[in-house]
């Protein structure tokens, strides 16, 4: 008996292994929305902290879209599924795929940070028109996508 529990534990390491290690964060783009593109107003473009406001915004977006829609086409069947009636497999590939979000976010606490560093910044200094155009278009990306994601996504759960 005991000798079956160490033969279980070391398989599920194995298994568990290969699974973390395939979550490298490269993810299959295929039938996946187009990355966002934040515009940026010409006047906004002087200013480097604005711009790179802007892009870490527009990366932050992008990610978070390809993890959700990653989640949504490999784990379509698993969410629908209880957890009582999920499979050893279903389990791990449920683990693996929270492990790749988890992964995904805490590489994006880089870009997060330097969203917050700004935005910190510039209630310190004042808001202007400029600010407001960034905050703005930032704010239009992020309503559009989530949208996008809501409408191709809303027949997920059943």
């Amino acid at each position: 008996m005991k000798k079956l529990i160490i033969s279980v534990s070391v398989l599920l390491l194995v298994v568990l292994s290969v699974s973390l290690q395939s979550c490298s964060g490269k993810i299959d783009r295929t039938g996946f929305m187009p990355p966002v593109k934040i515009r940026i107003p010409n006047d906004v473009k002087k200013d480097a902290s604005t711009v790179s406001f802007i892009e870490s915004s527009e990366k932050v977006i992008n990610e978070l879209s390809d993890r959700i829609e990653n989640i949504a086409r490999n784990g379509k069947d698993l969410l629908n599924k209880n957890e009582k009636d999920m499979s050893v497999m279903d389990k791990i590939k449920m683990t693996k795929l929270s492990v790749q979000f988890i992964a995904a976010g805490s590489s994006l606490a880089n870009e997060l940070e330097k969203i917050q560093q700004y935005v910190e910044k510039k209630q310190e200094d004042g808001v202007s028109e400029t600010d407001m155009k960034a905050y703005e278009a930032v704010e239009k990306a992020v309503e559009k996508r989530i949208n996008q994601l809501n409408d191709k996504y809303k027949n997920l759960y059943k």
